[in-house]
């Protein structure tokens, strides 16, 4: 297996900076446009995959079994440059309090 890379998912202006630093970006003109760039993204490629909150809410709609946590890549959520839904902070503290056993609050 090759070098794993990082990709990112997102509204063009989230995507941007991402793209400028070596980060595979792949820009969605609308969230919706999410599961199609999901289901076509080479996934044995990246060790990581952020996505922005707003397709990340599609993808969970849309694709079934979405996210894989089991395996690689790892899916993380981040704000888009529009503002946090929370989301992001939900789904850490999902899989925190999965792994744990309990909540930590902080």
């Amino acid at each position: 297996m090759g070098k794993l890379k990082l990709a990112m998912i997102g509204g063009f202006t989230s995507v941007a900076g991402f793209k400028a630093v070596g980060v595979d970006s792949y820009p969605v003109a609308s969230p919706q446009e999410g599961p199609v760039v999901w289901n076509a993204l080479p996934l044995e490629k990246y060790a990581v995959v952020m996505i922005t909150e707003p397709v990340y809410e599609v993808l969970l709609e849309q694709v079934p079994d979405f996210p894989a946590i089991e395996d690689l890549p790892v899916v993380i959520t981040v704000p888009a440059v529009s503002g946090s839904s929370g989301l992001g902070k939900a789904g850490v503290r999902k899989r925190v309090e999965k792994a744990l056993g309990s909540v930590i609050e902080g």
